[in-house]
């Protein structure tokens, strides 16, 4: 992981700068001006029908209005300008799907040529966000884990740079920009404020590892006394391999076997590289690890549009099944942050779909 030399960094240097993810340039990887799409922070919601039902303080923090309409682009922006700066000419990358599209649209407005692969049962929304970019698609057959298997011999055959989830560190840097803009809504004129626990949904697991990152680097300058988050991760049932490990009391993670498929395609993460780290991060926490169903899923993303306002994607609406859960064993310490990493309206087909199954 990346290190800096935050000593002398006031937080009120910070923010006096405009609210956007550049605000917070000494915690992230770039030497020059980044390749951008115009980022700008995103909404800390406080949801008051939630706090009320479920007797403690719940906010929402909702990245749908990130350019492509997902958290990824967080994790985008840093990485690709950072591949720039290293002298990166061709980018390879495999993608569930939202990373997919977030990286072609950068690797776009920085001129740069990027190839992705993605499994053949990606959502169709992706494939065409990632060809509409101009960016070479690859179906494979299989997971994201065959994408991956693929990305890494066209790099190996082509010399071009390779983006995998952990392969290289800037895109967790990217990632980290989410919770230092939460840390900063939440605190007073003098100091952030940490919650007490963020609820969010895993896939690869870098978010997790990055609101831990966040956590000790202010922690670490003295922004805060807070004691950092418990970490509630979030699966879906049909792929569920971390939050296994974690209910058997396991230190490795080991391949999910069965079918991934779940509609929140972004946790269709059947062999997380670095599935013992999260794991790590979250028992350290003192947090845990959830799965929830399908049904779960879509009825949390009805829940939130009806109840908040709020149209989460299935990833987002993972999260707010589990602290559901959570809030009815009294079990959700608050403050509480879950996390909507993008916008519903990006699987409008697959969730009418799957009502429409439903009724059927």
């Amino acid at each position: 992981m990346a290190r800096y030399d935050l000593q002398g960094l006031s937080l009120g240097e910070v923010r006096a700068r405009p609210r956007s993810p550049w605000r917070y340039g000494e915690f992230l990887p770039l030497r020059g001006d980044p390749v951008s799409l115009g980022e700008a922070a995103t909404p800390l919601l406080f949801c008051p029908r939630l706090s009320e039902g479920w007797r403690t303080e719940v906010w929402l923090k909702d990245d749908s209005g990130m350019p492509g309409a997902t958290f990824k682009a967080r994790g985008a922006s840093v990485g690709l300008s950072r591949a720039v700066e290293l002298g990166a000419k061709r980018i390879v990358m495999p993608s569930a799907g939202n990373a997919g599209g977030a990286w072609s649209l950068y690797a776009a407005r920085a001129g740069v040529d990027i190839t992705v692969t993605m499994a053949r049962s990606a959502p169709a929304a992706n494939q065409a966000e990632v060809t509409m970019a101009g960016a070479e698609l690859i179906l494979v057959d299989g997971s994201i884990a065959d994408a991956g298997r693929v990305a890494k011999e066209i790099a190996q055959e082509s010399g071009a740079f390779l983006s995998t989830t952990f392969s290289e560190p800037y895109r967790l840097e990217g990632k980290k920009t989410a919770w230092l803009e939460v840390f900063d809504d939440l605190g007073d004129d003098h100091s952030m404020r940490l919650p007490r626990t963020v609820v969010l949904p895993v896939g690869g697991g870098v978010a997790a590892l990055a609101l831990a990152k966040a956590a000790d680097e202010v922690r670490t300058l003295g922004w805060t006394g807070d004691e950092p988050p418990v970490i509630v991760g979030v699966q879906a049932a049909n792929c569920a391999p971390i939050a296994r490990a974690f209910d058997r009391g396991d230190d490795d993670v080991v391949s999910w076997e069965a079918d991934p498929y779940t509609i929140a395609a972004g946790m269709r993460v059947p062999a997380p590289s670095e599935g013992a780290l999260v794991l790590d991060c979250v028992r350290r926490s003192g947090g845990s690890m959830l799965a929830v169903s399908e049904d779960a899923i879509v009825a949390g993303v009805k829940e939130l549009a009806s109840t908040e306002g709020i149209f989460a994607c299935p990833e987002g609406a993972s999260a707010f099944a589990a602290a559901q859960e959570l809030a009815g064993r009294g079990e959700l310490e608050g403050p509480v942050v879950i996390y909507n990493t993008g916008s519903g309206a990006k699987y409008a087909e697959a969730l009418s779909k799957h009502q429409s199954e439903q009724v059927g």
